[in-house]
């Protein structure tokens, strides 16, 4: 490595639910690795996702990403258990970055979370996005709002979705990183299971593709992943829904709404993972998942929380 520096460190993505969170931290890692959808609380669990970046001459940075759940007032376990998550990685982390949309208003439970993040870490870095949708004018006019409010590290102006202003952001951080070997082999991209992975890109399209008609409080399992003799992968996975009057919505009409949600996940799933796959969807109804522990821990949420 000759005289090369290294340095590695863990960066917690806060903020209120759909700021862009998932949205950054694919444009960040280069990959697909954290779903989105328009539905709020889409990210239930803590995804970490790894960048490598390399200023040639003085050092090599590997960032570990956390994208984090939205934090929000939770009401039912499930969702206790996202905000948990959220609020336990900022002591795990190097730095903190909390992401808000400029197209929403600083209310009071937005700073209330930012004043309970600065109690836990002095040094918050801001980043503010989707400036591309937002006239100068009033853009300037809400950036000095929020910094009147608050004394952050660094103000970052972005768009997740076209990635302005994204190198800066990643710049910055790779030279904040403290020194240290890189945890993860440099191929990593995300310590996320690929059968997780799968469950979670089924459950995008159920989301994208359903819309309003469908609710948030669904969730899909990978239940098989067969490797076959032509290396190609059978994949089974089961959509849980907690009331019998979802099952006809995520059929459709004579099955069309399912099987298109199937095509388009087992199209990304092999655009992601570079190898055939037969995807398989079943609808089970289950009254009381979401107060069936095993449904928490295989995500790594506190059932207790």
């Amino acid at each position: 490595m000759g005289n090369i520096d290294l340095k590695s460190g863990f960066v917690n993505l806060v903020g209120i639910p759909n700021s862009g969170k998932s949205t950054l931290i694919n444009k960040l890692v280069g990959r697909k690795i954290s779903i989105v959808s328009h539905k709020v609380q889409t990210t239930r669990f803590c995804i970490r996702g790894i960048c490598n970046f390399h200023l040639p001459n003085k050092f090599k940075s590997q960032i570990i990403f956390v994208d984090t759940p939205g934090i929000f007032s939770p009401k039912r376990r499930l969702e206790k258990a996202m905000v948990t998550a959220a609020w336990s990685e900022l002591n795990l982390t190097d730095k903190v970055v909390f992401i808000h949309d400029v197209l929403k208003k600083i209310d009071n439970n937005t700073k209330e979370i930012i004043e309970k993040i600065f109690q836990i870490k002095s040094d918050v870095i801001l980043v503010l996005n989707k400036i591309d949708l937002l006239p100068k004018e009033i853009l300037l006019k809400k950036i000095s709002e929020i910094k009147n409010l608050y004394n952050f590290e660094q103000t970052f102006l972005i768009s997740a979705k076209n990635g302005s202003g994204c190198n800066r952001l990643l710049e910055y951080l790779a030279k904040k990183m403290p020194a240290h070997s890189f945890f993860y082999d440099e191929n990593t991209i995300s310590d996320l299971p690929q059968s997780i992975l799968a469950s979670e890109i089924t459950r995008e399209k159920l989301f994208k593709n359903l819309n309003q008609e469908l609710p948030y409080n669904l969730t899909v399992e990978t239940e098989k992943w067969i490797i076959n003799t032509d290396e190609s992968v059978n994949i089974q996975q089961t959509i849980y829904i907690n009331k019998l009057s979802y099952k006809p919505i995520i059929l459709g009409k004579q099955g069309q709404n399912i099987k298109r949600i199937g095509t388009l996940a087992r199209k990304e799933l092999e655009k992601l993972l570079d190898y055939k796959i037969h995807l398989f969807l079943h609808i089970k109804f289950k009254k009381n998942w979401m107060d069936d522990p095993s449904k928490y821990s295989s995500i790594g949420l506190n059932y207790n929380a």
